[in-house]
């Protein structure tokens, strides 16, 4: 049969059974329809357990943020307490400034005795009770510059106060024709602190209101019968409202990057000899020879 032809009748009658009937379509329809339930129905399930999986992360990943907040606060509160230990040693501490040098380091104590029962008026320390002293960790001056510092430890914490009440109302402190001064050595950590809270010292003069440093570190005023203390940047609101000061920005001086040291100056690292570097180095001295060796080194 011919492209262009026809076909005839018997052909079509012959044709007509092979063809898909309505029934075939519907059947068809409902199976098609039947698969596609079938494959959404597995997705919205699919999906569903997708969803319960990240609602579990999601409430996993929220408690675990919440663990690392509590542990972060613990950490900063654990490096706020050793701080505050640290600055409660370290503040013991006296510097002495003004004592020429020269002296051995052993002579210092006696030194300090010296000085001290001049400053109480002749009074004789039976015990001075030295935990340490010494010099001030720098390089030794030249003659014509400023001696350096004497840092010492008292056990005595009252010795201590003592001489720092005393020296208060004193000044200057002419002894053995030597111009000392006595001061309390404080801590990196409490004049950092000390800096951080200037602008709430500074409202405090200007309201007239008296205000004293306390160990360890803290910030106190009077407010009518009421001692109110600063010890952390908390205590910090409740303090202004009370003695009627606005709210200050002050740093938080307690967090880690406060405490931490300014980095130091990076030095540089010489290049480190492996073996193989040693080997050939030793190689290199024998085949100088004795004489050249000498001569090179």
């Amino acid at each position: 049969m011919s492209e262009t032809q026809l076909p005839q009748e018997g052909e079509w009658r012959a044709i007509l059974p092979n063809l898909l009937t309505k029934a075939d379509f519907e059947a068809l329809s409902d199976r098609l329809g039947r698969v596609v339930r079938e494959e959404v129905a597995q997705l919205r399930t699919d999906l569903a357990n997708v969803e319960a999986r990240m609602s579990v992360a999601e409430s996993e990943t929220r408690a675990l943020r919440t663990d690392l907040e509590h542990t972060n606060s613990m950490v900063a509160t654990q490096e706020a307490d050793i701080a505050s230990l640290t600055t409660w040693v370290d503040d013991l501490d006296l510097r002495i400034s003004g004592v020429r040098e020269g002296d051995p380091a052993e002579h210092i104590p006696d030194i300090l005795k010296r000085l001290f029962t001049q400053v109480l008026g002749g009074q004789q320390i039976p015990r001075l009770g030295l935990v340490r002293a010494h010099r001030a960790l720098r390089p030794m001056p030249a003659p014509e510059e400023q001696p350096r510092d004497i840092i010492c430890c008292l056990e005595n914490y009252q010795l201590k106060e003592d001489i720092l009440r005393t020296v208060r109302r004193m000044g200057t402190i002419r002894f053995e024709s030597q111009t000392i001064s006595i001061y309390q050595d404080l801590s990196r950590y409490t004049l950092k602190a000390r800096r951080a809270l200037r602008p709430v010292t500074s409202a405090l003069q200007q309201a007239g209101i008296p205000y004293r440093w306390g160990y360890p570190f803290s910030l106190s005023a009077r407010h009518g019968p009421d001692q109110l203390v600063v010890r952390r940047p908390s205590d910090l609101p409740g303090f202004l409202r009370a003695m009627g000061i606005p709210l200050l920005q002050i740093p938080d001086w307690l967090a880690r990057s406060f405490l931490q040291p300014p980095p130091g100056p990076q030095q540089p690292r010489r290049p480190e000899q492996g073996p193989q570097r040693l080997q050939q180095q030793r190689r290199r001295d024998w085949n100088l020879g004795p004489a050249r060796r000498e001569q090179e080194y």
